[in-house]
C-alpha cells in the first residue's frame, strides 16, 4: 500500500497542471458486466475477487496508472488497465475511479453505484471519457490581446427536468490573452465576461460569445467530442465607459437591484453596480460604453420581488437622473381541477407533487428566472411569481396522477408558451390532472442478455413531462405503474443518457433501438427493448 501511495503522489507531482476529477462509476455501467443471463442473486459464500478493466471510451484502448478505489481498498491499473481486488468478504461495494484529464460518463446526472459481488460472474469493464479542451484567445478590435478577462464555457443540458445551463469550466486569460477550459464532451457556448474597466487601459471590455447570438437573442451550439481540441478567438469590443446613476421610484429599493442591460444586438450584460443607501430610495452607479440600452432591475425586498425596466442612452459622458419605476413581479395563481376518481381511494395530489415549473424560452437564459417554482401563501394558495418573459410550462410528477390539460387564458400550455408581460398578473394557470393511468413493464436486454438499463419513454402527445425515465433491475425488468395514457417512442440505454428527448435529431443515430407504441387508459402493456451500449455512444 505504501508502494501505491509512493506512486500516486509522483503522478499528482508531474502531473499538477491536469484536471483531476472524482469520477463514480455510474449504475448501469457496473452491473451490467457484473450479472448473469440471469441476473444471478446467490449470496456470497466466502472470499471473492473483484477485478476488471479500466477502457478509454473514445479508443477503446486500456488506460493506465487509473486509481481504482474499491470501498476502504486501492491500486493503480497495470499498463493493460487491468485491476483486481482479492479476498473480498464484502457482498457489496462502492466502486471509484480517478484518472487526470478523464470523466466516468458524459451525464452530469450520473450517481455512484453499489457493485453486488455475489453477482459478478465476469471481470467489469470501465469506461472512462476523455476531457474534450476548448482553447483561444481575447483579443481587442485593434488585434491586442486582452489580459485577465474571465472566460466561461457554458454547457447545455437537457433531461427529465427540462433546460438549464450549467457553467462547467472558466478561467482567466493570461498575460498573452491565452485561455485553455477542459471540459466534458457537449454541447456549449464560450463567453468572455463584461468587464466595466480594464485596469491596463481604463476602457470596457463588452462582453463577446462563440457563437455569436443573433438580433433575435438565439444562437447554435459549439459541440465537442471526448479528447478533442476546439479553438475559438473571441473579440470583445472595446470603449470608453461612463458612469450612469439610476434611482428607483419604490421603497424596494432598500433591497440590492440586480440590473441586466439589453443591447440592440440582442446581447445581455449583466451589470456589476455600486449600490448606495445614501439617497432615501437608494442610488445605484453602473458603467456603460456609448449606445443604447433597455436595462432591466429586479429587487427582493421584505414585501416581494419588483422589477422595472427603462431605457438609457450613453453618447460621450456621464448619465444621471435615471428613474427605474418599479412593480410587484406578477403573481399567476395555479388551480388545480381533479377529474373523478377512476381509484376512489387514490388521494387527489398537491400541486406541489405535480411537480410544477415554468421553464424560460430565452435560448440563452443567464439569469435568475430560468426555472421558476411555484411558492405557497400563508392561506395555503399556490402561484407563480413570474418575470415578463416567454415560458414552458414542465411537470415532473411523483404521484399517480398527471396533467392532462393546462391553460392560462385562451393558451394551451401544453403546446403553447407562457407570455407574460408588464403588470399582467391575476389570471389563474388552469390545471387538470388525472389519475386514470395506464401501465406498461417489460424487459430490457443488452446483447441478448437481461441488464440494468435506464428507459426513456418521450411522449408523440401533448404533455407537460417531456420525458418519462425509469431504470431496470438486475434482471432487466421495469415498471411504469402510473404512464398517462398516449403514444410514446421508447429507447433504453446502457447507461443514464440525457438528452433533448424533443428533438428527432437526438435518437436518429440510435434508430434502431427505438419503438413506438400506443396505450390506452387501464391496459397493462409489455414492450421490451434491446438497449444502446455505451459502447455505441460516440464521447
Amino acid at each position: 500500500m505504501r508502494s501505491i501511495c509512493t506512486s500516486l503522489r509522483r503522478q499528482l507531482q508531474c502531473q499538477a497542471f491536469s484536471l483531476w476529477v472524482l469520477v463514480s462509476l455510474a449504475v448501469g455501467a457496473a452491473q451490467l458486466q457484473a450479472q448473469s443471463a440471469v441476473g444471478a442473486a446467490a449470496d456470497l459464500t466466502g472470499p471473492t475477487s473483484v477485478s476488471g478493466q479500466v477502457l478509454n471510451a473514445s479508443t477503446g484502448l486500456p488506460i493506465s496508472r487509473a486509481l481504482i478505489r474499491f470501498n476502504d481498498r486501492a491500486m493503480l491499473t497495470g499498463h493493460d488497465g487491468k485491476f483486481e481486488f482479492d479476498l473480498v468478504t464484502e457482498s457489496a461495494g462502492s466502486l471509484q475511479v480517478i484518472k487526470p484529464g478523464f470523466y466516468s460518463s458524459l451525464d452530469p446526472g450520473t450517481a455512484a453505484g453499489l457493485i453486488h459481488t455475489g453477482k459478478i460472474t465476469a471481470p467489469l469493464q470501465l469506461r472512462l471519457y476523455p476531457e474534450a479542451v476548448f482553447s483561444g484567445m481575447v483579443v481587442a478590435p485593434d488585434g491586442d490581446p486582452l489580459a485577465h478577462i474571465m472566460v466561461s464555457a457554458r454547457r447545455s443540458i437537457s433531461d427529465e427536468t427540462g433546460h438549464r445551463w450549467i457553467p462547467e469550466a472558466q478561467t482567466q486569460t493570461d498575460s498573452h490573452g491565452r485561455f485553455r477550459l477542459p471540459v466534458p464532451a457537449g454541447d456549449y457556448k464560450l463567453e468572455s465576461m463584461y468587464l466595466p474597466r480594464n485596469r491596463e487601459t481604463g476602457e470596457a471590455v463588452l462582453s463577446a460569445q462563440v457563437p455569436a447570438q443573433s438580433s433575435s437573442g438565439t444562437s447554435d451550439l459549439l459541440h465537442i467530442r471526448s479528447g478533442e481540441q476546439q479553438s475559438f478567438d473571441l473579440h470583445p469590443a472595446v470603449s470608453r465607459s461612463y458612469t450612469v446613476t439610476a434611482t428607483f421610484d419604490s421603497i424596494a429599493g432598500r433591497g440590492f437591484p440586480r440590473i441586466t442591460a439589453h443591447s440592440g444586438t440582442g446581447a445581455a450584460i449583466a451589470l456589476p453596480v455600486n449600490f448606495s443607501r445614501t439617497a432615501a430610495s437608494g442610488e445605484t452607479r453602473m458603467e456603460l460604453p456609448s449606445g443604447t440600452y433597455k436595462l432591466t432591475a429586479s429587487i427582493l425586498s421584505p414585501e416581494g420581488t419588483e422589477y422595472g425596466e427603462t431605457t438609457v442612452t450613453v453618447t460621450d459622458h456621464d448619465v444621471a437622473g435615471l428613474v427605474f419605476h418599479l412593480a410587484p413581479v406578477p403573481a399567476l395563481p395555479v388551480e388545480l381541477l381533479a377529474e373523478p376518481q377512476a381509484t376512489p381511494d387514490d388521494p387527489q395530489p398537491s400541486i406541489q407533487q405535480l411537480g410544477l415549473t415554468l421553464e424560460n424560452v430565452a435560448s440563452d437564459s443567464d439569469i435568475f428566472n430560468s426555472t421558476i417554482h411555484p411558492v405557497t401563501g400563508r392561506d395555503r394558495s399556490v402561484s407563480f411569481t413570474v418575470p415578463p418573459g416567454s415560458y414552458r410550462l414542465r411537470a415532473q410528477s411523483h404521484s399517480s396522477w398527471y396533467i392532462r390539460s393546462a391553460t392560462y387564458g385562451g393558451s394551451d400550455l401544453l403546446q403553447q408558451a407562457l407570455t407574460i408581460g408588464p403588470g399582467a398578473g391575476g389570471t389563474p394557470i388552469i390545471i387538470a390532472a388525472s389519475d386514470q393511468t395506464a401501465n406498461l413493464q417489460g424487459t430490457c436486454r443488452l446483447g441478448g442478455l437481461p441488464a440494468n438499463c435506464w428507459i426513456y419513454l418521450t411522449p408523440s402527445t401533448p404533455s407537460a413531462e417531456s420525458v418519462f425515465v425509469e431504470q431496470s433491475g438486475a434482471d432487466g425488468a421495469y415498471n411504469y405503474a402510473h404512464l398517462p395514457p398516449g403514444t410514446y417512442q421508447a429507447i433504453a440505454f446502457e447507461q443514464r443518457h440525457s438528452a433533448d428527448y424533443r428533438d428527432p435529431a437526438t435518437l436518429t443515430p440510435f434508430a434502431t433501438h427505438i419503438r413506438t407504441l400506443t396505450i390506452n387508459t387501464g391496459e397493462k402493456s409489455v414492450l421490451d427493448l434491446d438497449a444502446v451500449s455505451a459502447a455505441e455512444i460516440v464521447p
